[in-house]
């Protein structure tokens, strides 16, 4: 048995991954971060400082390190997954099999330049509609804009103010996927997670945009199935 511990994007839910329930080898148990502030924990207050979120996060992960399992964020949700796979291997505590980054560049090159938090929210939410991250329709819903900016606004706050660990690259392999029409991080970006870890990357190109979850299903399976066939022939 495995289980596959999944960080979505910026703004999303555990129901990000739903479909992929199906595709996954039945050995697999899939498990999805869920911030406050979205599905069924609407009413607790958001996180919106790093800290706070990653310690919250390894906190509910801890009794789920009981088996081999993967780590795996979608773009702003794999500058968390790695950030928890640093302090797991600093602390000295159970180690993922493989980390899974999407849609994210390497942390050397990355360089939050222009922090979406600190926009007024009608420009944060034009921005994050713009980047295909949200349907167009919620900016013509004051009450849904409202709602949702918050919850942009906090899970912004978290991955762009996030400091990684200091220490030594993983020793646990990376997989890195990208998406051949995504206009905002290059393949060379993506080839930047090789300096985070000392057991080696691959990376995989999608025919897919920047937001890939519903094209990176049938890959990860795969991936996870490989990783299925060692643990059954260690």
């Amino acid at each position: 048995m495995l289980r596959l511990v999944c960080f979505p994007h910026v703004g999303a839910g555990g129901a990000a991954f739903n479909a992929w329930a199906d595709l996954l080898p039945a050995e697999v148990e899939l498990c999805a971060v869920r911030f406050p502030g979205r599905e069924n924990r609407m009413g607790e207050p958001l996180l919106d400082e790093p800290e706070q979120a990653v310690d919250a996060v390894l906190a509910a992960m801890s009794s789920l390190l009981d088996r081999p399992f993967v780590l795996l964020g979608h773009c702003s949700g794999s500058v968390l997954a790695y950030e928890c796979a640093r302090r797991l291997q600093l602390s000295d505590g159970p180690a993922p099999v493989l980390v899974v980054v999407s849609s994210a560049e390497g942390p050397s090159v990355r360089n939050v330049r222009d922090p979406l938090h600190l926009l007024p929210r009608d420009e944060l939410l034009a921005r994050v509609v713009g980047y295909g991250g949200m349907a167009p329709q919620v900016l013509a819903d004051p009450d849904l804009m409202k709602m949702v900016a918050r919850v942009m606004r906090a899970d912004y706050r978290v991955v762009e103010r996030l400091q990684y660990s200091p220490g030594p690259p993983l020793t646990t392999p990376i997989a890195v996927l990208g998406g051949r029409q995504d206009q905002f991080i290059s393949e060379q970006a993506l080839r930047a997670w090789a300096a985070e870890t000392t057991a080696g990357i691959s990376v995989h190109m999608l025919d897919a945009p920047h937001y890939l979850l519903q094209h990176a299903a049938a890959l990860v399976a795969d991936l996870i199935g490989e990783l299925l066939d060692v643990e059954a022939q260690a």
